[in-house]
């Protein structure tokens, strides 16, 4: 699979260009949906990835990049 890191915010998986947080889980790439870890934003001043979120914790790797916003 071919990532690239644009620019801050920005990434490019195949292809297409997302500035959004995404989740690649066995090749699919979604839009990663913080609103399980948005408890934790006022902590940390942004909204950190948790054990709370659906992700492929074991994975083999692991890629995150902060968007625009950082939260």
């Amino acid at each position: 699979m071919d990532v690239r890191l644009l620019g801050f915010g920005s990434i490019e998986v195949e292809g297409g260009a997302y500035e959004h947080d995404i989740v690649i889980d066995r090749g699919a790439v979604r839009k990663r949906s913080k609103k399980p870890s948005k408890p934790y934003r006022d902590r940390f001043g942004h909204t950190p990835l948790s054990a709370d979120e659906e992700l492929p914790w074991g994975g083999r790797r692991l890629i995150r990049v902060a968007s625009r916003s950082a939260t």
